[in-house]
């Protein structure tokens, strides 16, 4: 703990003992609350690149367990309203693993049912992250129209030609000349 000298004036006394009493072990008092902001981890990917090292997993053969992924994120997120209960939302942030895997009905289910429980304010930033080969402009469209409203991108290389054993899925845009490899953004 930071040793705290006592002052010679009333005044100085006064704000060292402001100093002590936030300063007290276990204790975290804020003028205002920060801002809140939610991440929702969709955890499956195409491939399982061997420099990530987030909680991500190679998509089954099968179709992936959608619903029920959402469900039980939804029902994590009830489970922790107490603790956040009459705050206001100010972003979300869909990451992953590769959320544009899933389909963007299955986004639409997933942040009507954020919306039912938590307050957003009226211009809440709602991103999902979307890697190359995961989506095309139809698909991006209805991801805009569930409510994920800011730039998608996944940007995983910038050269020409990646480094030998990354394993990454990125290739170069048509047309940009190896330039932007890897990034989407609509």
């Amino acid at each position: 703990m930071i040793p705290i000298k006592l002052a010679n004036t009333t005044q100085d006394a006064a704000v060292v003992h402001d100093v002590t009493h936030y300063m007290r072990p276990g204790t975290l008092q804020l003028a205002a609350l920060p801002p809140l902001s939610l991440y929702v981890h969709l955890p499956w990917c195409l491939k399982k690149c061997p420099y990530c090292d987030f909680n991500s997993h190679e998509k089954p053969g099968d179709a992936l367990p959608e619903l029920r992924y959402v469900d039980a994120v939804i029902a994590d997120l009830e489970a922790a309203l107490p603790l956040i209960w009459g705050r206001t939302i100010h972003s979300i942030f869909i990451g992953g693993g590769t959320p544009s895997l899933f389909a963007p009905a299955t986004i639409d289910r997933l942040l009507g049912d954020i919306r039912a429980r938590l307050r957003l304010e009226a211009n809440c930033e709602i991103s999902m992250e979307a890697n190359p080969g995961t989506f095309e402009k139809d698909r991006f469209r209805a991801y805009r129209q569930a409510g994920c409203h800011t730039p998608f991108h996944r940007c995983a290389e910038f050269q020409r030609r990646p480094p030998e054993g990354l394993g990454s899925r990125a290739r170069p845009r048509p047309g940009t000349g190896g330039r932007g490899r890897g990034c989407a953004v609509v």
